[in-house]
């Protein structure tokens, strides 16, 4: 896979975990992504997402 593809799939998984990290629960549980779970399990999501973002991108710039 090509760093650009690798840089893409980066954004988009840490933007996701932007989005569970940071916004108010309200946000997720009205965009109908809240899967009915409780705000500190979105908040564990949001963390797990961003930390795989960017074990991601260090392995891209590796490579």
């Amino acid at each position: 896979m090509q760093n650009t593809a690798k840089y893409a799939i980066t954004a988009i998984i840490g933007l996701l975990g932007l989005f569970y990290a940071v916004m108010p629960h309200s946000i997720h549980i009205n965009s109908g992504i809240g899967f009915g779970l409780p705000h500190t399990v979105h908040l564990v999501i949001g963390v797990v997402l961003i930390i795989a973002a960017i074990a991601i991108f260090v392995m891209a710039k590796k490579s």
